[in-house]
């Protein structure tokens, strides 16, 4: 049976240092080596407070409206056709989230040090540009390769 895809995620996004806002969001289609998670549990940590608090976590500004959360598990509702053949994830599946992202063609990368990779993306920072938003929000779309069941 095939499911429908959720069009839009609500999430809360901040603004400015303690300023939270709701906010629904168009969802893209997803990508062909994602899984679209609908999101049943997040956590917020340091770094989320410090953006909350002051809109920067350390020399890190907020450039943008951005979702907090990283850590974070749920349902999986969707999966992009690349992913769908590798046959790791179906609807239904219950998953964990590596919330940073690794480049995987670098040097360290192919070294088997993914966790230092400069080019590394993490989830609710504001460290890369355009940010790579959170997981407080109801669907996120995150790589297939960084989801754990």
């Amino acid at each position: 049976t095939m499911t429908v895809s959720p069009r839009t995620s609500k999430g809360q996004y901040l603004h400015g240092p303690q300023q939270l806002r709701l906010e629904e969001r168009p969802m893209p289609s997803i990508g062909p080596s994602d899984v679209r998670i609908r999101v049943r549990s997040t956590t917020l940590c340091g770094s989320d407070m410090h953006y909350f608090k002051f809109g920067r976590n350390g020399s890190i500004e907020v450039k943008e409206p951005l979702c907090g959360g990283h850590e974070a598990a749920g349902e999986v509702v969707e999966v992009g056709a690349t992913a769908l053949e590798t046959g790791k994830f179906k609807v239904g599946d219950s998953v964990a989230i590596e919330s940073g992202v690794a480049c995987l063609e670098c040097d360290r990368c192919k070294a088997g040090r993914y966790n230092i990779c400069a080019q590394m993306r993490f989830r609710s920072s504001g460290a890369s540009f355009p940010h790579f938003q959170g997981t407080l929000q109801e669907f996120v779309d995150h790589p297939a390769e960084w989801c754990h069941k």
